[in-house]
């Protein structure tokens, strides 16, 4: 209020929300929204009861639940809960949330369902400008649901009849973001000098890989020790549900060492935040963004970024692929292919040194190879075994054939005289 020079006689609801979309001065996460969503409405509801404001925060409360899924939905959901993780089985309620949705604003039975619908359904989606990725996502999961209802009995037409491996969206290649040697230097450098525990998880994160939420997530015994003295960081289970430990070099394991030592005694995680909570994603990104101020990146600096640089860095270096697949923790060499591209500088230089090799061991090769030994009696029955053989069925080759071999083993003759 002070920024914007406004008092209680002149704050508006407009203000107000002015201030709920950004907090904090910036884009944040919903969760940040909905905290300071929370806690303005108990404070304008404190003012507005003392008669300081003219206006109540009830547009502030949070809405309520949705009603529930049809009971076939919910039954649905409720088998998937065994055996997926329940973030997974958020992602199916909110695809099956979009399909009953739309069915009930087309006024659209279950039992009815029919090929027509899906397809309008599908461009439903489409003219929403949902991502393919996303639409993906949804139409799988719809047609996972659908395949259970026709288990159940309560559907007519069958699943695969109503949604196609045709209907589903391509999805764009996109290749990695490495940043450019001298950018990647830069921010090192900056993350290095750095004091901010943020930043310096950051430069962890470069130097091992990581993923921002295994990053989040690492224990405050994350440090390992081999019995031949190599150091390696503990990775927990991740997107993949995988444990992995990552070699250290020297200077890594010391800054591991080093938030270790930083922070509250006794903690669960190697970084938290000021409250003594699991640090998220947004804690990194607001420290990314103010380390990579100035950089010249093109495309932008994400967190993400860090790990498709570290990946490429060790393939031009010359790990293998295997090996970058296992750093990295996946589980598909085809995963690592699409977070480690070989640049082209990589390949000039495989190149250059394959040609190297192969015109160094041809110039040994000739070097070495001493003349052989010529046995001309062998030598001069070899050719007359050719030229009989040349000959064919021709009878005009046969007799020039026949006054060449006499030639010959005259000359055989003469030459073993000697």
């Amino acid at each position: 209020m002070r920024e914007h020079q406004v008092d209680f006689v002149t704050l508006n609801p407009s203000h107000v929300d002015d201030f709920i979309a950004q907090p904090t001065g910036r884009p944040v996460t919903a969760l940040t929204r909905n905290d300071a969503r929370y806690k303005v409405r108990r404070y304008l509801d404190w003012l507005h009861e003392r008669n300081l404001i003219g206006f109540g925060a009830s547009w502030l409360r949070v809405r309520g639940r949705k009603k529930l899924l049809p009971e076939p939905a919910e039954h649905f959901l409720t088998s998937l809960t065994p055996t997926l993780e329940p973030s997974t089985c958020d992602q199916y309620r909110g695809s099956l949330r979009a399909l009953h949705d739309w069915m009930e604003a087309q006024a659209v039975a279950l039992g009815d369902l029919n090929r027509q619908h899906l397809q309008r359904w599908f461009q439903y989606l489409h003219d929403k400008g949902q991502a393919p990725a996303t639409r993906v996502n949804i139409i799988v999961a719809v047609r996972v649901y659908l395949r259970s209802l026709n288990d159940a009995g309560l559907l007519e037409e069958r699943a695969d009849d109503l949604v196609r491996n045709t209907d589903l969206p391509k999805l764009p290649l996109y290749l990695p973001r490495p940043l450019e040697p001298e950018a990647d230097e830069q921010l090192r450098a900056r993350l290095a000098r750095a004091h901010d525990p943020y930043q310096r998880g950051l430069l962890l994160m470069r130097n091992t890989g990581l993923r921002i939420g295994e990053l989040s997530s690492l224990e405050y015994d994350c440090l390992r020790t081999d019995v031949k003295g190599n150091h390696f960081l503990k990775v927990p289970l991740g997107k993949l549900k995988k444990e992995r430990l990552v070699p250290l070099d020297a200077q890594t394991y010391q800054l591991a060492q080093e938030l270790r030592q930083g922070g509250r005694a006794g903690r669960t995680w190697l970084l938290e935040s000021v409250r003594g909570c699991k640090t998220r994603a947004i804690h990194f990104n607001m420290a990314l963004e103010t380390a990579a101020h100035g950089l010249e990146i093109p495309n932008g600096m994400t967190s993400h970024r860090l790990r498709h640089t570290y990946a490429t860095s060790l393939m031009s270096g010359g790990m293998s692929l295997m090996g970058v697949m296992k750093l990295l923790g996946h589980r598909d060499y085809r995963m690592t292919l699409r977070y480690t591209e070989i640049t082209l500088e990589t390949v000039g230089e495989e190149y250059h040194a394959a040609v190297t090799k192969l015109e160094t061991r041809y110039r040994l090769a000739l070097k070495s190879t001493a003349p052989a030994k010529l046995d001309p009696d062998q030598a001069l029955s070899a050719i007359i075994r050719w030229v009989q053989k040349r000959a064919g069925d021709n009878p005009k080759a046969q007799r020039r054939a026949e006054r060449l071999v006499k030639r010959l083993k005259r000359i055989r003759e003469d030459v073993g005289e000697l």
